[in-house]
């Protein structure tokens, strides 16, 4: 009987570690506590956009390698073509050489097209007479194809760093233009009749109430700038370069090298996904009491 008693002490001491979540070792197993969970959504929440962007960028990966698998090779190629393609340009120095050629007459054309876009806008906004005298033309030029006037560009400008700076700013002004007068011109009036109240000043007012709230419509149209930018760096390179990202994709193509193509393409894509985000990163800075988070 005692024999007994003590076997079935030592079975409900059993069933009692295992009922507290005690392993066979007798080491409690990883509980998941309230604070653990909280932390751990705390970091989502802070990395939020950074998980997203990968995820987003894996479900992509993923379906252009199955769509590489059904598709023609002159069309779409496997995701290890375009990285070998990327080996060999980099060993070559050609993807360097390309890169800067196309980066600089890129960036030259976006900071002139970016400044005299604003200052145009800023005159356009504040001035009656400035802004009926130029919105036929802003109009009129915005919606019309200038692009096909690329060749021409060429034959003014000739192959080189001047015709590509030319197109890029043609292209990539006029939203930079319409984005800064519209913000400027639909500030809240009950803002400005506010700082007139308080003795504020007509440069008062253009410097701390006009311009931060033209900030978002600002940065919007840098942000349109930059695409347009970049196709018009790109065409340029088509009808008329020795070098460039624009240059390497038509040569690519003329030899019917995809890989090339497409790493090209892709070049570009990231050039512009990065300089997009800066731009909301500078709206951020400029105007932190316009950033608006989901609940």
């Amino acid at each position: 009987m005692p024999g007994e008693v003590t076997a079935q002490a030592t079975a409900n001491r059993s069933d009692n570690n295992g009922g507290n979540g005690k392993n066979g070792n007798g080491d409690a197993p990883t509980v998941r506590t309230p604070e653990a969970e909280r932390g751990l959504m705390a970091w989502y929440r802070r990395r939020s956009v950074l998980v997203h962007t990968v995820l987003t960028v894996l479900l992509g990966l993923g379906i252009w390698q199955i769509a590489a698998a059904n598709t023609s090779a002159l069309v779409m190629v496997p995701l290890g073509d375009i990285a070998g393609a990327l080996v060999d340009t980099i060993k070559s120095g050609q993807l360097w050489r390309d890169f800067f050629a196309s980066f600089q007459g890129f960036t030259v054309g976006l900071l002139i097209a970016s400044a005299a876009g604003i200052v145009i806008g800023v005159f356009m906004a504040t001035s009656k007479i400035v802004f009926d005298f130029l919105d036929p033309w802003i109009s009129a030029l915005y919606s019309t194809p200038l692009i096909a006037l690329a060749p021409l560009f060429i034959v003014v400008f000739g192959i080189g760093l001047s015709a590509k700076v030319a197109v890029v700013i043609t292209l990539a002004i006029f939203p930079v233009i319409i984005n800064t007068a519209s913000g400027i011109r639909t500030t809240d009036y009950n803002l400005i009749e506010c700082a007139y109240s308080f003795g504020a000043s007509r440069r008062q007012i253009f410097t701390q109430v006009l311009i931060p709230s033209a900030v978002p419509f600002i940065v919007t149209g840098l942000r349109l700038a930059v695409g347009r930018g970049l196709i018009a760096v790109v065409v340029a390179e088509f009808f008329g370069a020795r070098a460039g990202l624009g240059h390497m994709v038509f040569i690519a193509s003329q030899n019917f090298s995809t890989a090339e193509v497409w790493l090209g393409v892709f070049i570009l894509a990231l050039i512009g996904m990065t300089l997009i985000r800066l731009m909301y990163r500078l709206e951020r800075w400029l105007a932190p009491w316009r950033d608006f988070k989901m609940p």
